[in-house]
């Protein structure tokens, strides 16, 4: 009984230690890309294309004209977006394009937690509204 005790107590003690320094934990959304399948309820305007992917603590993507750039801050389920910066191309086709494209990089900078839901990354304002996206990669 002793030596299950102690074996327990050691297991207990490595797992705290672990957690303490931040071994072991790791980033969901590492080496991953994903493609907006919904903002709020709406999917994006046909012939546009809207995606995210994460890399070494930076995100990239295109936001349906433009492409994007900055970094992101995972701890638990919140996440943070820092230092969001993009091309300045302005796209006329399809109509409301760039109206989407606002739209979207601002409800990126608002985002406060994250899940992944199979296949979906799910991304959400602290307020109504979220982003929907499908695994590519």
């Amino acid at each position: 009984m002793r030596k299950i005790y102690f074996i327990f107590t050691f297991a207990l003690l490595c797992f705290n230690a672990c957690t303490q320094f931040g071994i072991g934990d790791t980033d969901a959304l590492a080496d991953t890309e994903w493609q907006l399948v919904f903002i709020r309820k709406t999917t994006p305007i046909k012939g546009t294309t809207i995606n995210i992917s994460f890399e070494n603590d930076e995100i990239r993507g295109t936001s349906g004209c433009n492409t994007y750039f900055g970094s992101y801050e995972i701890e638990g389920e919140k996440i943070k977006f820092n230092e969001i910066a993009m091309t300045e191309m302005a796209c006329l086709d399809p109509e409301g394009v760039m109206q989407q494209e606002q739209e979207y990089l601002n409800f990126l900078s608002e985002v406060v937690t994250f899940s992944i839901e199979g296949n979906q990354l799910i991304l959400r304002k602290a307020e109504q509204g979220q982003l929907t996206f499908e695994k590519t990669t």
